[in-house]
């Protein structure tokens, strides 16, 4: 049996529709995806460098997320030294109260000073975030990176705040140690002088021109003894604040190059969607002309269909068949 013969403007118009129905399809996937490159059929060179872009912005919040990680750290930190010198003004405080207080006052002022110094200490070694403690030990250190390359990293070095020895990274800088190997805070190493080991206020003379009763160590070297706490005091808050400040340098570093991570991030994603995002306004009135085409079309085939059958018909009548 022969095959359907279609003439030659009926399979030109079968053929526009086609065409136009694939346009409307097209059209109809860019409403539905918001893509106009969704595969690299599409657009391969577009779609291989939205791709790449982002990848690559992917890549950036990874590393943003470490930065993050790395700025809480330190914020952990710095909020712990803004207590550990409140901890601090207390401590002078007690120190003030005591040279002029009785035996009694002194004594109690003494304990006073010994459970501010074990809360001191006790704070420093809970400021930890995620098992790193800045504060407890010089031997801590943090590295941020911040790119895929291994160089780009920014390292932040620990103090140690309650530590057995002096140093330039620890809270009192002096050779001999504030703080035992237990951690608790040695009164006689933080309040002392000339005269020697001193037990607790109780044993400084706070009466001028004597040395027994009130105390055992003569109140004109006990006025000294006073002044020298107040000092290391003093240079601890002094060392503290130098300490929150390299901290806070660090934060403020961190939280920039976070805030650059989000913003670099943000302009490869714009990037990519530019490369492959449709315009939704364009793709609609896309669809919109393709089913109107597709309509018209779609009449003219059956109108052209419709012709073809009447004149075969009126070809084959028995009238086109009579003799002259």
């Amino acid at each position: 049996m022969a095959g359907v013969q279609l003439s030659p403007s009926l399979q030109q118009s079968l053929t526009n529709l086609a065409q136009v129905q694939g346009a409307y399809e097209s059209a109809q996937s860019e409403l539905q995806t918001g893509l106009a490159v969704s595969n690299p059929t599409d657009n391969a060179l577009a779609y291989f460098q939205a791709a790449s872009l982002t990848g690559r912005a992917a890549q950036v919040l990874n590393y943003n997320s470490g930065i993050d990680q790395g700025v809480s750290s330190v914020t952990t930190a710095l909020t712990a030294t803004s207590a550990v010198e409140g901890l601090l003004q207390q401590l002078q405080g007690v120190v003030a109260g005591a040279q002029g207080g009785s035996l009694a006052a002194r004594t109690q002022a003494t304990q006073q000073f010994q459970a501010i110094g074990t809360q001191l200490s006790q704070l420093v070694q809970d400021a930890t975030y995620q098992g790193l403690n800045l504060l407890s030990s010089t031997a801590a250190s943090l590295a941020v990176s911040v790119s895929p390359q291994s160089s780009h990293s920014i390292q932040v070095s620990g103090f140690n705040l309650v530590a057995t020895s002096g140093g330039a990274r620890t809270l009192f800088t002096a050779a001999a140690g504030a703080f035992s190997a237990q951690r608790e805070i040695l009164f006689s190493n933080v309040v002392s002088g000339p005269a020697g080991t001193v037990g607790g206020f109780s044993a400084l003379d706070t009466v001028a021109g004597t040395s027994a009763g009130t105390g055992t160590v003569a109140a004109s070297i006990a006025k000294a003894i006073f002044s020298e706490a107040e000092s290391t005091l003093t240079n601890a808050i002094n060392q503290l604040q130098s300490i929150a400040s390299s901290l806070g340098s660090v934060s403020s570093v961190l939280q920039t190059r976070s805030l650059f991570q989000q913003s670099y991030a943000a302009n490869l994603q714009a990037g990519a969607a530019k490369l492959t995002l449709a315009d939704l306004n364009q793709a609609a009135a896309h669809s919109q002309a393709s089913s109107l085409r597709i309509a018209l079309g779609l009449q003219s085939a059956a109108l052209q269909g419709q012709i073809r059958s009447s004149i075969l018909q009126i070809l084959h009548s028995p009238a086109a068949n009579a003799s002259p």
